[in-house]
C-alpha cells in the first residue's frame, strides 16, 4: 500500500483518537482493519431513551486515497438495523454529512454522525421516499420515548456480519 496523503492523514486521525480517547462520550470506537487505513470499522452503543439504547451498533467506514478531499465511498451499518436512514439489504447509511462532504470533515465527524442517526433519524435524509414519513414518526415517537418501538432492541443486538 502506498503513502499517499489520504492514507497519512487517516493515520494521523487514528492517533489523535486512541491518544485522546475521542469517542468516550458516545461509548463508541474506530480504528483501521488490519492496518488498512482506508477500511476502518467501529462500534457505538446506542443512544439512551430511543429505540436504540441497550444495542451494540457495528460500522465499517471505506475511503479511498484522496480522503480528504473526498468523502467515504462507503459507510455501512453491519448490525442489521431497522432505520430510515439505513437501508436494510446492506445496510448503507445515507446522511447528509457523507454526500455533503468537505474536507474539513473526518474520522470523528463520520462516527457521530452515526450514533446522531441513532439519537435522531433524519426526515430529510431517508434512505427511500418511504422512510422519509416513518423519519419523522419516529422522531414524534422518540420525543415521546413511546415504547412501542421497543422491537427494535432485540434485532439489533450482535453483530451480523454477511
Amino acid at each position: 500500500m502506498s503513502s499517499s496523503t489520504g492514507i497519512k492523514k487517516l493515520q494521523e486521525e487514528y492517533k489523535i483518537i486512541r491518544r485522546k480517547n475521542i469517542f468516550a462520550a458516545i461509548q463508541g470506537t474506530a480504528a483501521p482493519i488490519e492496518k488498512d487505513f482506508l477500511h476502518w470499522c467501529g462500534c457505538i452503543m446506542g443512544p439512551k431513551n430511543t429505540p436504540y439504547s441497550d444495542g451494540t451498533y457495528y460500522f465499517e467506514i471505506k475511503f479511498t486515497n484522496e480522503y480528504p478531499t473526498k468523502g467515504p465511498i462507503d459507510v455501512q451499518m453491519r448490525t442489521k438495523i431497522h432505520h430510515p436512514n439505513i437501508d436494510i439489504s446492506n445496510g448503507h447509511i445515507c446522511n447528509s454529512y457523507f454526500s455533503r462532504w468537505e474536507n474539513t470533515h473526518n474520522v470523528t465527524g463520520i462516527v457521530n454522525a452515526i450514533f446522531d442517526l441513532l439519537d435522531d433519524p433524519n426526515d430529510k435524509d431517508g434512505y427511500r421516499l418511504t422512510n422519509e414519513k416513518k423519519a419523522k414518526e419516529l422522531n414524534e415517537k422518540f420525543a415521546t420515548n413511546d415504547q412501542e418501538f421497543d422491537w427494535n432492541n432485540s434485532w439489533n443486538k450482535g453483530w451480523n456480519i454477511d
